[in-house]
């Protein structure tokens, strides 16, 4: 933006031509590409509808396999663009977290006959503007059959979707799920868990949602989550009753990585979980908040992890 300045200010706000800015987006292109052309990390370029229109038509990236456009302005125009795109067609992860699709974008991307994106096999949609309204119609589309892992949290993901994953036949593939910071309730977890993909997860992050004891409980008593190594049940209300029925879980017996931080169990819960019988693979046990960005207390035979904090007992001074 310039100011001309001389009595009344004025203010050129007008942005490049497609042909004016060409030359930078190639020149970005091809110093962010890493290993041999097949990896392109462009986050936090302020990147919206004519970069990406020149990104998609560039030579540069009909190699490339990651792409990760993260924390740009990209709207649904520009996925369009992306989606449609005959040079990325071998793209196997795209990473669009933080930026401003919304369900539009997604109904248009997941029943289009034109998308281009067929071999995706991580998609990061993360912190966008989505809701169940169009996360259905993502999860039932036939334009994802590679994916094999779903990030869709910190959005408006509810009940609806959960349900509608868990009769889902269009996502044979998937292993790893991200629903953090969801409305998913104990309703949602038995739809969710209760399908054909529950079987193939190996990584299950549900953490702060809404699905309390019932949830954890339901989670920990079916046979459909053999597979799980990895298990992320932070912040959801669950108590002792929930903590005992994770701890004492035989369904849940492969699990290597289980963070149950930031929920309401005392101790009997705790110890449940810290002294169990049956989850005998954890390497990684979080039941404290505040443990996991501190290495030397992630160790699951530490003390330290007895318990999580209760901030009506706890001595901040202490």
């Amino acid at each position: 933006m310039g100011i001309i300045r001389g009595g009344n200010a004025e203010y050129d706000d007008s942005r490049p031509t497609l042909e004016e800015l060409a030359p930078k987006v190639e020149e970005t292109i091809t110093t962010s590409l890493e290993d041999e052309s097949t990896i392109l990390r462009l986050p936090s370029k302020y990147y919206s509808t004519d970069e990406i229109t020149l990104l998609a038509c560039s030579s540069q990236v009909n190699q490339v396999r990651v792409l990760d456009l993260g924390d740009n302005q990209i709207g649904d125009e520009a996925l369009k663009i992306l989606s449609e795109s005959n040079q990325l067609l071998k793209l196997e992860v795209l990473k669009l977290g933080v930026n401003f699709i919304t369900d539009e974008g997604i109904k248009e991307w997941a029943n289009s006959s034109s998308s281009t994106l067929k071999n995706i096999k991580s998609l990061i949609l993360s912190d966008n503007k989505l809701t169940d309204d169009s996360l259905v119609d993502f999860v039932n589309s036939s334009n994802f059959v590679q994916l094999e892992s779903l990030d869709i949290g910190w959005m408006e993901a509810g009940n609806k979707t959960a349900m509608a994953i868990g009769i889902s036949k269009t996502l044979p593939c998937l292993k790893k799920l991200n629903l953090e910071r969801s409305y998913v309730d104990a309703e949602g977890i038995r739809s969710l868990i209760g399908g054909k993909i529950a079987e193939n997860l190996e990584e299950l992050n549900i953490a702060a949602n809404k699905f309390g004891d019932a949830g954890a409980s339901l989670i920990a008593g079916t046979s459909n989550l053999k597979k799980l190594k990895v298990l992320n049940l932070s912040q959801n209300t669950i108590g002792d009753d929930g903590a005992k029925a994770i701890g004492m879980s035989t369904q849940l017996s492969g699990l290597t990585h289980l963070y149950m931080g930031r929920n309401a169990f005392g101790s009997e819960g705790a110890k449940a979980i810290h002294q169990t019988k049956t989850l005998t693979q954890l390497k990684t046990l979080i039941l404290q908040e505040g443990v996991e960005t501190t290495p030397g207390l992630v160790n699951y035979s530490r003390p330290e992890l007895l318990r999580p904090e209760d901030p009506e007992l706890s001595n901040p001074g202490a």
